[in-house]
This record gives structure tokens, sequence and C-alpha cells, in this order.
């Protein structure tokens, strides 16, 4: 074997050690970049899944709401009540007579 050989060789392991501690170096940034995200979607994921839980929630309420008529009563009662309202405000204003009152007798 010829010293040019061997040092072909080193120089060789060398350039190759070099490129696999640069390739890891840059494969571990990666992996951490990805695992950032992974936590990021589960923050994500986690926010949803408590939206959603609590939107089955107000769906049930809203469900037991209109089931026991409530709704409609509730609905029923605001429109009619409006109108009563309405009415006897309006019904109050013309029930007082006005007496005309002259100093001629």
């Amino acid at each position: 074997m010829d010293m040019t050989e061997v040092l072909h060789a080193n120089i060789f392991f060398f350039i190759t050690s070099i490129a696999v501690v640069l390739c890891t170096l840059l494969v571990c940034f990666a992996v951490y970049q990805v695992i950032k995200i992974l936590k990021a979607v589960r923050r994500i994921v986690e926010r949803i899944d408590e939206g959603s839980e609590m939107l089955a929630e107000d769906v049930d309420t809203f469900r037991s709401y209109v089931m026991e008529g409530s709704l409609v009563s509730q609905l029923v009662g605001f429109f009619m009540g409006n109108r009563n309202a309405t009415r006897s405000r309006k019904s109050r204003r013309g029930t007082g007579r006005k007496i005309a009152v002259n100093d001629e007798e």
C-alpha cells in the first residue's frame, strides 16, 4: 500500500465523518421542529375537543329546552307579551276621559 493511498483513505474518512455529523445535526434539528409542530397540533386538537364538548352540552341543553316546550312557550310569551303590553298602553291612553271645564254657566 502506497502512502498516497493511505492519505486518500484518511481524507475520505475525514470528509465522510464531517458529512455524517452535519447530516445528523440537520436530522436532529428537523426532528426538533417536527416535535414542536406536533405539540402545537396537539394543543389545537385539545382546544377543538374542549369546544366540541361544550357545543355538545349546549346542543343537549337546547334539545331538552325544546323538548320540554319551554322554547315555544318563551317565544310565544315574548311575542304575545309585547302585543299585550302595546295594547294595554294604547288602551290606558284611550280610557282617560278629558273633561272640558268652562267658567261660563
